[in-house]
């Protein structure tokens, strides 16, 4: 899975010592999960919990992005951007 710059962590890079292994697990979610929205190669189902999990107010979306210092909100907002272009 490659590196998504949409998830950037406030300001620290994912090779900055100060992130611990468990944040860039989090962020690695969020991105798998962006991945798999907008991948070809992707099965239906898959795509749409994706695309339910990244654009629904979820706790546990709330929970991952908070996890991942990420802003829920933020997330949702670039995604749905992103699907309308």
């Amino acid at each position: 899975m490659g590196q998504s710059s949409n998830f950037s962590m406030k300001g620290y890079s994912d090779n900055d010592e100060r992130v611990v292994p468990e944040t860039k697990l989090f962020s690695a979610v969020l991105a798998q999960a962006a991945h798999d929205i907008f991948s070809d190669h992707v099965d239906k189902i898959d795509k749409n919990q994706a695309l339910n999990f990244l654009t629904e107010d979820s706790y546990h979306l709330r929970m991952i992005c908070d996890l991942a210092g990420r802003d829920a909100g933020y997330v949702r907002r670039k995604i749905r951007a992103k699907l309308l272009e």
